[in-house]
């Protein structure tokens, strides 16, 4: 009995540990939608939120750390933009290592960005440093379909009073 039940642990063990190699996808260091992501946080750090909106779909969906549980569409980001560049002056927007391009077998290719983002608040003249991450996720004619974007809001708050 303990030599047959030693057997089929063994087989059971065998099984789990000669599961095959089923690939999901490909990670670029360098693609066309890599560039894509980098030319619009350029832009945006020099205020030209028109060049900027040309890179999203006209149905784009934003999710912000702010209100993750709403997400705006592309006229209510353009009003936000247009918001942030009233209040803040950008400083820097350097990016952290470099992105990646995710190109998933049954999902929308994706570039995750890393950026150190630093701004001076106009009213209060206080300045902030804060580290985000986002997610564009396009669609077959090149254009962003959603942004997600990630980042702790402490001390932009902050900087306000």
């Amino acid at each position: 009995m303990k030599k047959l039940l030693i057997i089929g642990l063994l087989a059971l063990s065998t099984s789990a540990f000669s599961q095959g190699v089923v690939k999901n996808g490909t990670i670029y260091k360098q693609h066309p939608y890599i560039t894509a992501v980098l030319q619009l946080n350029t832009l945006f750090a020099k205020g030209d939120t028109v060049a900027v909106a040309r890179f999203y779909a006209d149905t784009a969906r934003f999710i912000d750390a702010t209100n993750p549980m709403k997400p705006s569409n592309l006229a209510q980001a353009k009003a936000t933009w247009h918001d942030i560049l009233t209040n803040w002056d950008i400083v820097s927007m350097k990016q952290i290592g470099y992105p990646d391009g995710l190109e998933y077998t049954s999902s929308p290719f994706t570039v995750q960005s890393w950026w150190e983002v630093t701004t001076v608040n106009k009213k209060t003249q206080k300045k902030v440093t804060f580290e985000e991450v986002v997610f564009d996720s396009f669609n077959k004619a090149g254009k962003i379909t959603s942004e997600l974007s990630y980042y702790d809001t402490l001390a932009l708050v902050g900087a306000t009073k």
